[in-house]
C-alpha cells in the first residue's frame, strides 16, 4: 500500500508539473497543440523504451541525489525546480483565460452564433480558439461590460484603482487581456501560493519517498531530489518485464536504468534536461554529473539493488529485491 501511495503521488505530481508547460502553450496557440490529438499523441506507455515519445511538454527534472548542500548538483537541482515554479503565473493567466472564454462560449451559444459539439461540453482547445480573429468583435462586447464591472469594484475611497490596475488599464490592451490581466494582477498571487502548495504535497517535499527538498531556512530555494523510497519503489517497476503469460523479473545495466528513469519519468541524473532550459554542459557541469551518478550507484547499493561484479561498466547491474520467474508458454 505504501508503494501504490508513493506512486499515485508521484504520478499526480508529475500530471500537475506538465499541465504548467501544456496550458499556457495551448493558450499562445489559441488552441490545442494538434499533436495532443487522441490519434496524433506520440506517447506510447506500453514502450519500454522512448514512451514519451516527442511530446513537447514533457517534464525534465534533475534530481540531487547527493544530499550535500555544498555538492554542485545542489545548484543545478535548485535551477530545475526554480524553471517549473517560474511557470506558475503563465499557467494560473492560461487558467484564468480558459474559465473566462468558457463563460464567453455559453453567452454565445445562448445567442445562436456558437454550436455545442456533441457531448455538450466545450473542450480547452476549443476555448482557446475563441481568442481568434473572427470572435473578436463579440469577444470585446463581452469583456467590455466585465472590464467595466471589475474596475467599479475596484474603485477606491477616492474614486481611483491602486497603481498597478492603473498601468494595467493604460497599456493600450484589448479588453479581453486588459481584464485577464487585472483578474491576474488582484487574484494571481492567491492561486500561485495553493498551486505551490499543491505541488509541494504531491511532490511529498521533505518527507519520505521525496521528490522535492527544501531547507528550513526563510525563502530557501526548493530542489528536485530522489529519495531512496521513492528510487526503491521505481526500480521495483524497472526490473518487470512483460511476457508471454505474465510479468517477471530481470536484471538492468545501470545505463539502462538512467535512461528507463529519464525517458519514462523524466528524472534526469547523469545528464541535463536540456529541453528545460539548460545550456549544454560545461566542464563544472560534467564534474557534477559525475558526483551525481556516483552517489546514485551508492543509493543503490545501499537499498540492495546494486551488483557490481567489476570495474567493467557493462556489469554494474540493477538486480530485483523480489524475482518473479518467467513462466512458459504451454505447448
Amino acid at each position: 500500500m505504501d508503494y501504490l501511495k508513493l506512486l499515485l503521488s508521484f504520478h499526480l505530481a508529475l500530471y500537475h508539473l506538465r499541465l504548467l508547460k501544456l496550458l499556457p502553450a495551448w493558450q499562445r496557440l489559441q488552441n490545442a497543440n494538434p499533436l495532443c490529438s487522441e490519434s496524433a499523441c506520440p506517447m506510447k506507455p506500453r514502450q519500454l523504451r522512448e514512451p514519451q515519445g516527442d511530446c513537447p511538454h514533457r517534464p525534465g527534472l534533475f534530481v540531487d541525489l547527493t544530499g550535500s548542500a555544498e555538492s554542485a548538483t545542489v545548484a543545478i537541482a535548485e535551477r530545475s525546480a526554480d524553471a517549473c515554479y517560474r511557470r506558475i503565473p503563465s499557467f494560473v493567466r492560461a487558467y484564468f483565460a480558459a474559465k473566462n472564454l468558457d463563460e464567453f462560449a455559453d453567452y454565445l451559444v445562448a445567442r445562436n452564433k456558437l454550436i455545442r459539439g456533441l457531448n455538450r461540453h466545450f473542450s480547452v482547445g476549443e476555448l482557446f480558439a475563441l481568442q481568434a480573429e473572427p470572435y473578436r468583435e463579440e469577444r470585446e462586447k463581452f469583456f467590455s461590460g466585465r472590464l467595466a464591472n471589475l474596475l467599479d469594484s475596484l474603485r477606491d475611497d477616492a474614486g481611483g484603482w491602486d497603481e498597478e490596475t492603473t498601468a494595467l488599464s493604460k497599456m493600450g490592451l484589448s479588453d479581453f487581456e486588459t481584464y485577464i490581466e487585472i483578474l491576474l494582477a488582484q487574484r494571481g498571487a492567491f492561486h500561485r501560493r495553493y498551486i505551490i502548495e499543491s505541488l509541494d504535497s504531491t511532490m511529498l517535499k521533505n518527507r519520505s519517498g521525496a521528490l522535492l527538498a527544501q531547507s528550513r531556512a526563510k525563502n530557501a530555494p526548493r530542489r528536485f531530489v530522489l529519495d531512496s523510497r521513492l528510487l526503491e519503489v521505481l526500480l521495483q517497476i524497472a526490473v518487470l518485464r512483460v511476457g508471454e503469460t505474465g510479468y517477471h523479473t530481470a536484471e538492468m545495466r545501470i545505463d539502462d536504468l538512467l535512461t528507463f528513469l529519464r525517458e519514462r519519468y523524466g528524472l534526469y541524473i547523469d545528464q541535463l534536461p536540456l529541453d528545460e532550459g539548460f545550456p549544454a554542459p560545461s566542464i563544472d557541469d560534467r564534474k557534477a554529473l559525475r558526483t551525481n551518478l556516483q552517489a546514485f550507484t551508492a543509493r543503490l547499493r545501499e537499498i540492495g539493488f546494486y551488483r557490481d561484479l567489476s570495474d567493467a561498466y557493462v556489469t554494474q547491474t540493477v538486480v530485483p529485491r523480489y524475482t518473479i520467474a518467467e513462466k512458459r508458454a504451454k505447448a
